[in-house]
């Protein structure tokens, strides 16, 4: 299933927080982790329902956040690439240059072995 999710503004940290996106994309998923072993840990969540509830709501948070961070590094990725290709249209002899001097280094480390 492919996403079409197109970013807006707000969507990156930069811009601002919007309603807390920015700063739930800024935990990494190890907090997240370990904030469902301290729920799992703390003897004051007896009921089981309650528990249930709250593990089912960190899980849903780390899933989303997981899913923005993927989509992040997609738009990345893309806007490199466009760049790139930008470059090459643009100069397409220094790009031809570029490629000859990295293979000609890439030759030089791989003769040294």
């Amino acid at each position: 299933m492919a996403s079409t999710h197109n970013p807006a503004p707000s969507d990156f940290p930069e811009n601002g927080p919007d309603d807390g996106v920015a700063r739930r994309r800024a935990r990494s998923p190890e907090s997240w982790i370990d904030d469902l072993e301290e729920t799992l840990r703390d003897p004051a969540n007896a009921d089981i329902d309650a528990l249930k509830a709250r593990l089912s709501d960190q899980l849903q948070a780390t899933r989303q956040s997981l899913r923005a961070a993927s989509e992040t590094a997609n738009d990345l990725v893309r806007e490199t690439l466009d760049c790139t290709e930008e470059y090459i249209q643009a100069r397409p002899w220094q790009a031809v240059g570029l490629v000859a001097g990295a293979a000609f280094l890439f030759g030089v480390l791989v003769g040294r072995q």
